[in-house]
Order: structure tokens, then sequence, then C-alpha cells
């Protein structure tokens, strides 16, 4: 089996939609390709990652859409799998690199980079929270401090996270350190 941080997160189930197994899904990637029928996606159910085929996709609400997978085939079932995160290999998020523009990434690209103030490491970019706005990094910084900082212009320089390092820039007092 593949290790869980080989994967990266193009999605979450938020609820069922029918009677017929159809998964509502809150969609966390911008390559909606990525949920294209016969395209193979992953689940983490409760740290056990399974593969499944994608039957059908429609798009639902914004950032929302219907998902109908193989093996899932009634409400109940379907219901189990509320919160669950849709994932695909790192190794396929990467082919899909060459449709950004030259100033989009994918997640796999920013997380894990070092994070560094005035030329100085501070921290690992740990996780992405998506949110309304703007995503937010979660820098962590040793000792169990996790600090979280927007991922804006003002706040990033990115030209340097294909070699693994974001240099950051936080308001004064944004961070308690």
């Amino acid at each position: 089996m593949i290790p869980e941080q080989d994967f990266i997160r193009i999605g979450v189930v938020s609820g069922v939609h029918g009677l017929h197994g159809r998964l509502k899904v809150y969609i966390t990637t911008d390559i909606k390709e990525r949920f294209s029928k016969g395209t193979r996606i992953f689940i983490n159910e409760d740290g056990t990652i399974r593969e499944y085929a994608i039957l059908e996709y429609a798009d639902y609400k914004e950032r929302t859409g219907l998902l109908k997978l193989e093996g899932i085939d009634d409400v109940e079932r379907a219901r189990r799998y509320r919160g669950f995160d849709i994932l695909i290999e790192k190794t396929t998020a990467v082919e899909y690199r060459d449709k950004l523009d030259p100033d989009e990434f994918i997640f796999a690209d920013i997380i894990g980079c070092d994070a560094y103030v005035n030329d100085e490491k501070f921290g690992k970019v740990t996780d992405i929270i998506q949110t309304g706005a703007a995503d937010i990094l979660v820098i962590s910084a040793g000792q169990g401090k996790e600090f979280l900082l927007p991922f804006v212009d003002s706040m990033t320089d990115t030209k340097h996270i294909l070699s693994g390092r974001i240099d950051i820039f936080p308001i004064e007092g944004l961070f308690d350190i």
C-alpha cells in the first residue's frame, strides 16, 4: 500500500445526494479533470486508503460536485463516507503541473516547503486550509507550535517553491513568537 504522505487531497465528502450512493463533494482542486469518468481516486477511510473508479461526476454548486463511485450503490453506504478525504497520488498531481499558469502551484509543491523570514528558516509548511477568501498556510515551527498565514502575494514569495522554499512576510503581531 502507498504511504499516506504520498497522496494529496482533492476533495472532501460533505454528504450524500439521492438514494443511489451519490456523494456530495466539496472540491479542493482547481483542476476539474481529476473527476472525469473512469479516473481512479482514493478515499481515506479513517486511516485506510482505498481506491475507487469514478463512474460519473457533475458540478452541483460553487466548489461542490456530485460524485458516483464504483461500489457505492446505496444511501446507507454513502453516508459512511461523510467527512472522508478524496485523494490522488502525488505523482498524478505532478502530471497536471504543465496545465497551470506560471504563478499557480499544486498543494504537493507547497506542503513540505521550508518557510523563511528574513532569510532565516522559520518552520515548515505542513498543510493548507482552504477558506472562501484565501488559502491559509499552516506553518509548523517546532515544539508543537503552528502558525497560520494567509497565502497572499503581500505575505508570501513563491519564486523558490519548486526548490522547497517559501519566503514569508507576516505582518507585525500576526505571529506571537
